[in-house]
């Protein structure tokens, strides 16, 4: 729309609520209030120089873009993390098991040594880890 008709249709708009200023014994409150209102809004709307309303839904789709990309980026390094600490559960579970069955394979003389290895204070495997 141009900048004349703008100024045309506002113009029309002023005019038409001082005719109903002029002409009020046949027109109740409740429009010339609703025209007064309508007059306000459009006036500040263009002192302000609000955006229309395509520009603001654009740019909260953008910044709603933005948010999504960002989560999505730090869901996958979560995901990352949760499966390198999975795997390495995983890998204490198999040594945990391989090494239950090993004990279980002991023979009465290894069990024997284990039994006393666990009685010892550290002072004591300290002293036999420096002798081997």
């Amino acid at each position: 729309m141009s900048k004349t008709l703008k100024y045309i249709l506002i113009g029309g708009f002023v005019l038409g609520i001082i005719a109903l200023f002029v002409f009020s014994d046949k027109v109740s409150l409740g429009p010339i209030i609703a025209g007064i209102a309508g007059l306000f809004a459009t006036i500040k709307s263009r002192l302000i120089h609000a955006e229309p309303l395509s520009e603001r839904v654009e740019a909260i789709e953008s910044e709603h873009g933005i948010k999504r990309q960002e989560w999505n980026q730090v869901k996958e390094e979560y995901d990352s993390k949760f499966k390198a600490i999975k795997a390495r559960m995983d890998y204490l579970d198999y040594r945990s098991a391989k090494i239950s069955d090993q004990i279980g394979d002991l023979d009465e003389a290894e069990r024997k040594a284990i039994e006393a290895n666990n009685d010892l204070t550290d002072d004591e495997i300290l002293e036999r880890l420096n002798n081997l």
